[in-house]
């Protein structure tokens, strides 16, 4: 499933760089932009709400789920 986020707190290009390594730990085809918008896809057995408590998002980066697509 393709799920979309939208990350808070970034300010540069290795924010961007870090978000997405932090999502690439449980997704393939990881996008992110200093916009704050990210995406990614996952299998089923990771539930989609549970993205926003990645270790990358205990700190200085926040998530929020905005969509989800079985695709």
């Amino acid at each position: 499933m393709k799920v979309t986020l939208k990350v808070y707190g970034m300010t540069c290009d290795d924010c961007v760089l870090h978000v997405k390594k932090g999502l690439e730990q449980v997704g393939k085809n990881v996008k992110v932009s200093i916009d704050g918008n990210a995406s990614l896809e996952i299998d089923d057995s990771i539930d989609p709400y549970k993205i926003p408590s990645l270790e990358v998002f205990s700190g200085r980066y926040k998530a929020q789920v905005r969509e989800i697509k079985d695709e």
